[in-house]
């Protein structure tokens, strides 16, 4: 968002390993550390843009998919309520895509109800990939844009992907990230995974090619399911590559003592950054008209 223009006024994350890598890479944020809930949008500093991506695990075919059921799921109303209080120029949410079609599409016609009709501002929403936006990973997800005035606004176009994730790779990583003999999983995976110029995806139990070339979704389990082949072996991705994958620039970094457990948890849980950039330059210029 900063890229575009915008200026970062105030973050919020539940989990204090979010706060530390904020301190990390922007400690110039004013950053709670804490539930949602537990804000009084009163106390927040006045503000043009909401940007937010409430929790995806209600509505997502990895979670339950208990939707508005889950206690997680409500924190969308805490957003809301966040809104009509504070009631700034515009707000982006992100969510995975299942979200259009979770309890039948009952949900996203709640959410869309609340912002359209209770809060009366002007919503525009699409999927986008990642893979669309200059980097190889398949990832779909939700953006809702809304405006507080009516407001001509267009979800960027997709541009042609011309880096692979072979071009991604680190040259040389721990043998960690290795798939050798003796690994429970290595005669499935060695059978299937054996082109160096292809990406592979392991599916809980057996591997299968990835036809568009690119890396299946990040997740924020530390089971990625990404497998490439390289000239020492079989491997898997590792956390400075999964940055890449979201396409964080190389000064990003991860305080020193996380493991890797923790910085795949916060890579699977973030935007790709090429992303939300070309919506921020969408959403600025329609500010800079306000």
């Amino acid at each position: 968002m900063e890229s575009a223009g915008f200026s970062t006024v105030f973050a919020n994350d539940i989990d204090p390993r979010s706060q530390r890598t904020y301190e990390v890479n922007t400690p110039h944020i004013d950053f709670k550390c804490g539930s949602l809930v537990d804000i009084d949008p009163n106390n927040l500093p006045d503000f043009d843009c909401l940007t937010g991506g409430f929790p995806c695990q209600p509505f997502s075919v990895s979670g339950k998919g208990l939707g508005f059921e889950d206690t997680r799921g409500t924190l969308f109303f805490n957003i809301a309520e966040i809104l009509r209080v504070k009631r700034p120029q515009m707000f982006l949410l992100e969510n995975v895509k299942q979200l259009y079609h979770h309890d039948e599409g009952r949900t996203f016609k709640r959410i869309l109800e609340v912002l359209r009709e209770n809060l009366g501002y002007n919503v525009y929403y699409k999927v986008l990939n990642t893979k669309d936006f200059g980097i190889p990973q398949n990832r779909e997800r939700v953006f809702i844009v809304g405006f507080d005035k009516p407001q001509p606004f267009s979800f960027p176009e997709p541009i042609h992907l011309s880096i692979t994730v072979q071009d991604l790779l680190e040259s040389k990583v721990d043998e960690k990230y290795y798939y050798r003999e003796g690994h429970k999983h290595y005669k499935a995976i060695s059978a299937v995974v054996n082109d160096s110029t292809k990406v592979y995806q392991w599916r809980w139990s057996y591997v299968r090619e990835n036809k568009s070339n690119v890396a299946p979704t990040i997740l924020a389990s530390y089971m990625q399911p990404t497998l490439v082949k390289v000239s020492d072996g079989i491997r898997g991705i590792t956390p400075r590559e999964g940055l890449r994958l979201q396409g964080f620039p190389e000064a990003f970094e991860f305080p020193e003592e996380f493991k890797d457990k923790d910085k795949m948890h916060q890579i699977g849980n973030s935007v790709s950054v090429p992303v939300i950039a070309k919506l921020a330059e969408k959403m600025y210029e329609c500010r800079e008209r306000v």
